[in-house]
């Protein structure tokens, strides 16, 4: 490991489109991402610079693994940024006709969970896409229901685009992956964008994911499509289909103003659209179309600004990535700062000091009740508590109270939770005092 930080410390391969210098974008923060990578242990990272509506600077920096440099057409999971590509196909098969976004599902595609549950036949397109579909994130104990009825509120969910996936191919008879080939990939020379992969990529350019010490998570293998994560893509190939939506999407007036419209509000300033979601009220009456994601070593995101005419996407395979891209946002668009308060929703309060011997009763590992087998990790390091886990970025929780803490810069706070023995049993996450999930100790 400490060969591989000073590497990406000297290191920097430069993709394809780098001759392109003359970009408005402040791209000083070039020089700094190998150095930013190291601190944060994420081995490869591609960035994509959108100005005047064209991709003007591309770079992939780093190394696939030990001593192989990353070629300009590296490959990375994406993670939930699938959800707005899913989006764009399905919506351009509504503007085709063959494909309605406010009939029931019902007609293609009935979950056998729910199929007893008459909220089915209130599920439509809009709420899936939207985020209104009444699923969870995931199901838990292999059994899908509904937690409220179908556009009533909001909760992020990939089930329901794994419904929506399950409809179109029983519609189309054909697999989510070719009905996206056809209407998306291969019009617009996606020639680097994969549901599954193949041999080849796996051998030779695949951004394996990393976790928040640099090492590489094991088991990693996406050989069947899902529409919610895990889409496979180049840097330069995102950009392009960044471009394609900034530019209408080749959907009509009516169709592409309902997509980038507010389906349901989140919070202050956010809202979810169709496929996407919108942070609004930005300087200069800017508005950005978004998606991020992140699994177990993947971090991501990608945006447009569509009165500006400009954008950007960050890929990288490590669990700490988002600190890395938060930092490329910031220091290249003049927006960028502003787009990361509103998007993190950073939640501050006094702080306090607590004792050691208090940290330490909240030390141990926890089962989150969202995702079956992932778990958050508590460690004390000096005398901060350390949060990281599957998937989470190693990140230092902040004390307001004896069992409540938040993250500086973010929007989330943590409660530990206590039986009638004093013991702790619980940890429950919540954002601006809303609860997102609870998680059990179990060691």
């Amino acid at each position: 490991m400490e060969k591989l930080i000073l590497f990406l410390i000297t290191f920097c391969l430069v993709s394809s489109i780098k001759g392109q210098i003359n970009t408005k974008t402040n791209i000083s923060f070039e020089k700094k991402i190998p150095v930013w990578m190291a601190e944060n242990k994420v081995p490869c990272l591609g960035v994509g610079i959108i100005e005047d509506g064209e991709l003007k600077y591309v770079n992939v920096f780093g190394e696939l693994k030990k001593d192989v440099p990353a070629p300009k057409n590296t490959i990375f999971n994406i993670a939930s940024m699938t959800k707005p590509i899913v989006a764009i196909v399905t919506l351009k098969l509504v503007e085709s006709g063959q494909w309605n976004l406010d009939e029931s599902l019902d007609k293609y595609w009935i979950d056998p969970d729910v199929l007893n549950d008459t909220l089915h036949k209130k599920l439509t397109t809009r709420y899936i896409l939207s985020h209104q579909s009444g699923f969870p994130n995931w199901r838990t104990d292999n059994k899908l229901k509904f937690e409220f009825e179908p556009g009533t509120e909001f909760k992020y969910s990939g089930e329901g685009y794994e419904y929506l996936r399950k409809a179109l191919e029983h519609k189309f008879n054909k697999s989510l992956a070719a009905l996206s080939d056809s209407v998306l990939f291969k019009p617009l020379g996606m020639n680097d964008s994969y549901f599954v992969w193949n041999d080849n990529i796996k051998n030779t350019r695949f951004a394996f994911g990393h976790d928040g010490q640099g090492d590489i998570y094991e088991g990693q293998d996406w050989g069947s499509v899902n529409a919610a994560a895990s889409m496979l893509m180049s840097t330069e190939d995102f950009g392009k289909f960044l471009i394609y939506v900034m530019n209408g999407a080749g959907l009509s007036p009516k169709l592409y103003n309902d997509m980038i419209s507010p389906q349901v509000n989140v919070r202050e300033h956010v809202a979810r659209c169709l496929g996407w979601g919108l942070v609004f009220d930005l300087p200069n009456a800017e508005y950005a179309i978004e998606h991020d994601g992140g699994n177990p070593g993947i971090k991501t995101i990608g945006f447009i600004l569509p009165k500006s005419k400009r954008g950007i996407v960050v890929l990288t395979n490590g669990d700490n990535g988002i600190f890395v891209y938060n930092k490329i946002i910031s220091e290249s668009l003049d927006l960028g700062k502003a787009f990361l308060d509103i998007s993190n929703n950073a939640y501050d309060a006094a702080v306090i000091k607590l004792s050691n011997e208090i940290l330490d009763k909240y030390v141990g590992t926890y089962s989150r009740s969202d995702v079956s087998g992932y778990n958050l990790i508590i460690k004390r390091e000096g005398n901060e508590l350390i949060i990281s886990g599957d998937g989470v970025p190693f990140m230092t929780l902040v004390p307001e109270s004896e069992n409540r803490f938040f993250i500086k810069g973010f929007g989330y706070q943590y409660e530990f939770i206590k039986d009638e023995m004093n013991i702790v049993t619980k940890m429950n996450i919540y954002e601006k005092g809303k609860l997102l999930l609870d998680s059990k100790k179990i060691k």
